[in-house]
């Protein structure tokens, strides 16, 4: 049985060490918060050094403005730092580093060596420390900046090396966090070694699209499209794929806050939502987009990682990022988002640790002469066939196709509403006896939020009491099924909207997908060259409003491909 335990403070080392594992929790956390370091020192030229992936060393080199030799010591104590003096410093943040944790909790658990000379500095200085204890300082021959050697990482904490996973994976966890960082400030020119090899390198044009070239491949360059836009005070600019160009995960998503590499998964949704509709279900794009926002309405002093932020203006924010990349879909889709050579030329400048985007020069606005589509439209089809009562078949100049009925009748039916809701109200058709609808409280809360919305789709619904609605019109192409499986689908997608615009593409496809011909429904023919003819004159055939294929083609080659015949 344990006994009663007194309540004793903390062994200085200790607490230290404590401390550590919530900022170098890894050894690219170690080189995320040197990176912070060189950056914040307005270094133009950054290369990082690792071995055994950053357990044997991490060395880190810059050009910026170095440390003096009277503050190298004081570096390496607990929250000791030169980038905020009082509260209002903390409110105003322009600096990635500043909780004045770094150094310390990584000499906390391991041997650190710094070789630095500020720019009026006769000599340079050299300052060790081996976990946590002081073993050198004194003068040294430096050409300027900062040199931080890490070896030995978590040596004198072994139990902290069995959460390490392989070689391979942590050299690439650092690999991707160097490319973070040539994303955030395509200024800086970054090199990476990985056990005397280099793996990675960034010029440091300023110009976004070099670095895209240089962490993602030319093709993938090739494949982007620029996003520039500003709603009060929120300026959102960068880089995101077409339609055409996805990944099967999230990797390629790189969002940036002030020039500072964040994870907020509300961020990443809103930049999905507004894909919705061009790409498959399972897929996501590849972006570099940098938010820039007013310092002090984000707070990054919400984790010790700093990865994490909060928004003052929270649902703008999500907003502003929505309608940006969706304007650029929007503007590609009908041909005017330029030529390539104005992704060429976008730069970015940094400006009080904010990054200043110019991503469409005034002398670049080179307007495609021919409009072009995301996806090509559909070639005039032969119908002459239904499959399992759910694939139309039809043939066309380049093969087979095989359509999914119910996913093209949602892609004409969503484009159909979407064209009634942008020309003022979507066409609604009366009940003959009003429909009492029992909700839950967040349907309510939806219906609230959401009545002016509702009542421009075509609905007309009226609170009946705290806890049900009077249904007494429904939007007329939706009349095809159940008026009460309709609104709950409806206001269920109403839920979970991250913001208006989204809410009424999502309302538009909830309606559409409940309101489209099922699978297993026998056609005539007649049926189906109607539906098909419908599908060839929207604008975006190949998926349905839910981002899953209404098609597959079948081409001549690879039909005599599969016969023997080539």
């Amino acid at each position: 049985m344990n006994g009663r335990r007194p309540i004793r403070i903390m062994a200085p080392d200790l607490a230290l060490k404590i401390a550590a594992g919530e900022v170098v929790e890894r050894p690219a956390s170690a080189v995320k918060e040197l990176l912070d370091n060189a950056v914040d020192a307005g270094a133009s030229q950054i290369s990082v050094e690792v071995r055994e992936a950053g357990l044997k060393l991490i060395r880190v080199t810059d050009d910026g403005e170095g440390i003096a030799a009277e503050d190298l010591a004081l570096a390496f104590t607990s929250h000791a730092t030169s980038k905020i003096v009082d509260l209002d410093d903390l409110e105003h943040l322009a600096t990635l580093g500043f909780r004045g944790e770094a150094l310390p909790s990584i000499a906390a658990v391991a041997r650190v060596d710094v070789q630095t000379k500020t720019k009026d500095a006769p000599h340079g200085t050299r300052f060790a420390v081996e976990y946590g204890e002081t073993r050198e300082a004194g003068a040294c021959a430096s050409p300027g900046g900062v040199r931080i050697s890490v070896s030995d990482l978590f040596g004198n904490v072994p139990a902290r090396r069995q959460f390490v996973r392989s070689l391979r994976a942590e050299g690439g966890q650092i690999q991707a966090t160097v490319a973070q960082y040539a994303l955030s400030r395509p200024a800086v020119r970054f090199t990476l070694s990985i056990d005397g090899r280099v793996t990675f390198r960034c010029p440091g044009t300023g110009i976004l699209a070099d670095a895209v070239a240089a962490v993602f491949g030319t093709d993938v360059l090739s494949d982007m499209i620029p996003v520039q836009a500003e709603e009060r005070g929120i300026g959102v600019a960068g880089l995101c794929s077409k339609p055409a160009l996805t990944r099967s995960n999230r990797s390629g998503l790189h969002v940036f806050v002030n020039g500072r590499t964040v994870q907020n998964r509300s961020l990443l949704f809103a930049l999905e939502e507004a894909y919705s509709g061009f790409l498959m279900q399972g897929r996501h794009p590849v972006a570099a987009i940098h938010l820039t926002l007013p310092p002090g309405e984000v707070d990054a002093n919400i984790h010790p990682a700093k990865s994490e932020v909060r928004f003052a203006r929270d649902r703008e924010v999500h907003g502003a990022l929505y309608r940006a990349i969706g304007s650029a879909l929007l503007a590609m889709r009908l041909g005017a988002a330029g030529t390539d050579d104005s992704i060429a030329t976008d730069t970015f400048e940094v400006t009080d640790g904010a990054v200043q985007p110019d991503l469409l020069q005034s002398d670049r606005q080179d307007v495609s002469p021919e409009p072009q589509v995301l996806i090509p439209g559909l070639p005039a089809l032969r119908v002459f066939g239904q499959s399992n009562s759910t694939f139309i078949i039809a043939e066309g100049p380049a093969g087979l196709y095989m359509i999914d009925q119910h996913a093209a009748h949602e892609r004409v039916l969503y484009d159909l509403l979407d064209q009634q809701f942008s020309g003022g109200t979507v066409q609604s058709q009366a009940l003959l006896e009003p429909v009492s609808l029992s909700l839950t409280p967040e349907h309510m809360l939806a219906l609230d939020e959401n009545h002016e919305l509702l009542a421009r789709a075509g609905f007309e619904l009226e609170p009946f009491g705290t806890d049900a609605c009077l249904v007494r019109a429904i939007p007329a192409l939706a009349g095809r099924g159940s008026p009460t499986d309709l609104i709950y689908e409806v206001l269920n997608e109403l839920q979970t909207a991250p913001e208006p615009s989204s809410a009424r593409e999502r309302a538009l496809a909830a309606m559409a997908c409940k309101s489209a011909v099922k699978a297993g429904a026998t056609l005539d023919v007649q049926e189906m060259r109607e539906l098909v003819a419908q599908l060839e004159h929207t604008l975006r055939p190949a998926t349905c409003p839910h981002g899953r294929p209404t098609m597959i083609h079948l081409s001549h080659t690879q039909l005599e491909r599969e016969f023997g015949r080539r």
